[in-house]
């Protein structure tokens, strides 16, 4: 018998959804639910996942890519003659019509012969910080004007030509406006600006948008209007790909409680990613044009970044002297600042993380040999260390720990290594109470930063799947060195901690494995120093007076006089502990496999 065919619980991370990571075994409970439904008996030894209604999460998806959170903040995004869009100097909305891609789902929104603006408007759908308007737009007598009205009055709009493809005219704030031909006749028109939160979103016919002010007014003739499909809203600086929302708004990417699958930057080796919660204090991640500028030029959207769309910004400086910055306001402790940078015309970028007072480091990294430099250190800034990884296609995550022991100012700086030149850079981030570096939390604009909740993933009344008087569990994850304090990677545990317990688990380097029974530990042994970036397999074994502990392949330890408690949970972290892995797999075993096929079971 294959020792697959002896586990009781096999968890593979590749199949879950909003709550749930499901284990390929136990198999006997894929049941259909008892109300005649699709769906599964919810008895099943499936991990619940939880991250609370936090949107904050990313990953890299099998794509290798970045995968955020998105959501068309509009409501009924493509039915136009919905009363969530209000009208005014409308004559018709009529549906039905051929879309840009070929559905017919587009709508004809004719003017009405009325002197006055002639509009659809939605309400409420702005939130505060930087947005990307867009919409399918093809001209039938008139142009199209985009354009969110802010809180204080403040108006952003921009026009676009329905016949040349091109920009028109434009307010201030705006950041960048684009035309994305589509072919007889259909453009993409899109738009971004940084906003402190506008109630009305509008959509309004212009007579000429080279000419158009904002929301001009004049007669219609009753018959000319625009072909309308698809509006989208969305905290970005580019127009991503389209979201259709019915009553209520739509969402994709990583959702509220989704289980992070993360890949490499090859779409390969997908894992189960588990973090602690972490706060974002950068305010804007993206947009750097919300930071401060010396000698220094932003280009927005300027190449594609690792999220696989073209919001990176190209910095370039005009003097040795430069930088780009941003000053946080913030108690003294131990901080993580990072950003993904791509050469250009220079292949050194320098990062500095300053407390505002006497302390600062400045490392400088080398894009082209991979290397990092500390080219200053000084003040009462203490702890620090810098680091790459490669996240391919040019681009890098370079980071940089620090802890700051005066001053409350934390200064983030990037810049070129005293010299003219430039470099693609994206997704800053600065974490607080961090002694390293964990996934991207994007924030758009929002004050006093965003935190990305803890990832927790456990099941109860699992005790027909866990062995009660013997047992085998086994663990497979890659070691990343991202540990403060104690980090369990798995656990099967009834009731407080530590009352009754087996666990592997590690703190800082070194890998362990415990037995506690009522409340009185009988078993520990530990495997030793890890190495970052190994991939380790591991297994406790026990029985009444008989445990084991192996690590890829090896007997580290045993114990011949072990009380086994009784245990009716699985967790794969450990409450408020911190916990930073990725795990390929976890299996349990309701019998205490042998030493050889403990042996077999965790070599690499």
């Amino acid at each position: 018998m294959a020792l697959i065919d002896k586990a009781s619980l096999l968890m593979v991370p590749s199949t879950y959804e909003a709550g749930k990571l499901y284990n390929v075994l136990p198999s006997g409970n894929r049941a259909p639910d008892n109300k005649g439904g699709a769906g599964y008996d919810q008895t099943r030894a499936d991990f619940d996942f939880d991250r609370g209604s936090n949107a904050a999460a990313t990953r890299i998806n099998s794509s290798g890519l970045i995968e955020k959170y998105r959501e068309n903040l509009l409501t009924q995004s493509n039915n136009f003659s919905d009363s969530d869009w209000s009208k005014t100097g409308i004559a018709s909305v009529t549906g039905g019509e051929v879309g840009y891609d070929g559905s017919n789902d587009a709508y004809l929104i004719t003017a009405s012969a009325s002197t006055t603006n002639h509009y659809l408007r939605q309400s409420g759908a702005v939130q505060s910080g930087v947005q990307t308007y867009s919409v399918y737009a093809k001209g039938n007598g008139y142009d199209v004007q985009l354009r969110a009205t802010g809180v204080g009055g403040t108006t952003n709009w921009v026009s676009f030509n329905l016949i040349s493809g091109s920009v028109g005219t434009s307010g201030a704030g705006i950041i960048e406006s684009k035309m994305t031909s589509l072919g007889n006749g259909w453009y993409r028109c899109s738009t971004s600006f940084n906003d402190s939160g506008s109630p009305f979103i509008g959509i309004y016919m212009v007579e000429d948008a080279d000419t158009a002010g904002s929301g001009p007014s004049y007669t219609g003739d009753g018959v000319s209007g625009i072909f309308l499909q698809n509006a989208q809203v969305e905290s970005s600086l580019v127009a991503t790909d389209y979201l259709n929302s019915t009553s209520v708004t739509a969402k994709a990417g990583v959702l509220v409680d989704m289980p992070r699958i993360n890949y490499d930057a090859n779409g390969e080796n997908g894992a189960l990613l588990l973090e602690p919660s972490r706060q974002q204090l950068i305010q804007y991640s993206e947009y750097f044009g919300g930071w401060d500028l010396s000698n220094s030029t932003i280009t927005n959207n300027a190449t594609t970044s690792p999220e696989g769309v073209d919001n990176a910004s190209l910095y370039t400086s005009s003097n040795a002297t430069n930088y780009v910055k941003d000053i946080i306001t913030a108690a003294n402790g131990t901080y993580t600042l990072s950003a993904f940078f791509k050469r250009d015309a220079t292949d050194n970028v320098q990062m500095n993380l300053s407390d505002g007072v006497t302390g600062e480091i400045r490392y400088v990294f080398n894009l082209a040999d991979e290397t990092s430099t500390l080219t200053k250190s000084g003040g009462t800034i203490s702890g620090y260390s810098a680091d790459f990884e490669n996240y391919g296609n040019g681009w890098y995550r370079l980071h940089i720990t620090a802890t700051t022991n005066s001053g409350t100012a934390i200064t983030a700086y990037f810049e070129t290594d005293n010299e003219t030149g430039s470099f693609y850079v994206f997704g800053a981030q600065l974490e607080s109470n961090a002694s390293y570096v964990s996934s991207y939390i994007p924030n758009h604009g929002t004050s006093g930063g965003v935190t990305r909740a803890a990832d927790s993933c456990s099941v109860t009344g699992a005790s027909d799947v866990i062995g009660q008087s013997e047992g085998t569990m086994f663990l497979d994850f890659v070691y990343n060195g991202k540990s403060n304090i104690t980090a369990d990677n798995l656990n099967l545990a009834l009731g407080t901690w530590p009352s009754n317990i087996i666990t592997i688990g590690q703190y800082n380097a070194t890998l362990y494995a415990r037995i506690y029974a009522s409340s009185v530990i009988n078993f520990f042994q530990t495997f030793g120093v890890m190495t970052i970036g190994q991939r380790y397999k591991c297994a406790i074994a026990y029985a009444n007076n008989d445990a084991v502990f192996y690590v890829n392949g090896a007997l580290e330890g045993s114990d011949t006089s072990v009380i086994v408690p009784a245990v009716s949970s699985v967790s794969l972290n450990r409450g408020v502990y911190e916990n930073s892995k990725q795990i390929n797999q976890a299996l349990l075993f309701k019998t205490r496999l042998s030493n050889e096929e403990l042996a077999a079971l965790t070599t690499l």
